[in-house]
C-alpha cells in the first residue's frame, strides 16, 4: 500500500523560502530558466516548482543549482540569504564609486575625461582635416 506524502506548514515555508533564493540567485547571474533547467535533469517547467516552493528540491539537486549560480549550500538555505546578498554588493559598488570619487548621480560621471581620447580633445585635429 502506497502512502501519500504531505507537507508539513514549516516544510511549506523552507522550500518557498529556498525557491526564493534559488530564483533570486538565477536572476542576478542574468540566466534563463530554459538554459539553467538544460544543464541539469529536470524541465524549466520542474525549476519553476522549485522556485515557487511548490515542490520540495532533494539536496543533490539544490546542490547542482548552487554550482550554476556559483553560490554557497550553505548560505543559500538561510532566510537571510537574499538580504545578506544585496548587502554585499551594495558594499561592492558603494566601493567601486569610492575609488572613482565619482557616482552615477554626479555630473560628468559618464562624460569623456581629459587624456583619454574624448571627442573635446580631438576636435580640433577633425577641423585641420577636414
Amino acid at each position: 500500500m502506497k502512502i501519500a506524502r504531505t507537507r508539513v506548514p514549516k516544510q511549506c515555508e523552507f522550500d518557498e523560502m529556498v525557491g526564493a533564493n534559488l530564483k533570486y540567485m538565477r536572476k542576478f547571474r542574468q540566466l534563463a530558466m530554459t538554459k539553467v533547467a538544460e544543464q541539469l535533469p529536470f524541465t524549466f517547467q520542474q525549476l519553476q516548482k522549485y522556485e515557487n516552493g511548490r515542490n520540495t528540491i532533494s539536496a543533490y539537486k539544490l546542490l547542482k543549482l548552487c554550482k550554476i549560480y556559483k553560490a554557497d549550500i550553505g548560505e543559500i538555505v538561510k532566510e537571510s540569504f537574499i538580504e545578506n546578498h544585496q548587502g554585499m554588493v551594495d558594499k561592492y559598488l558603494n566601493h567601486a564609486d569610492y575609488a572613482t570619487g565619482k557616482t552615477p548621480q554626479d555630473a560628468g560621471y559618464l562624460k569623456p575625461q581629459k587624456d583619454i581620447g574624448s571627442l573635446e580633445e580631438i576636435k580640433d585635429e577633425i577641423s585641420k582635416i577636414r
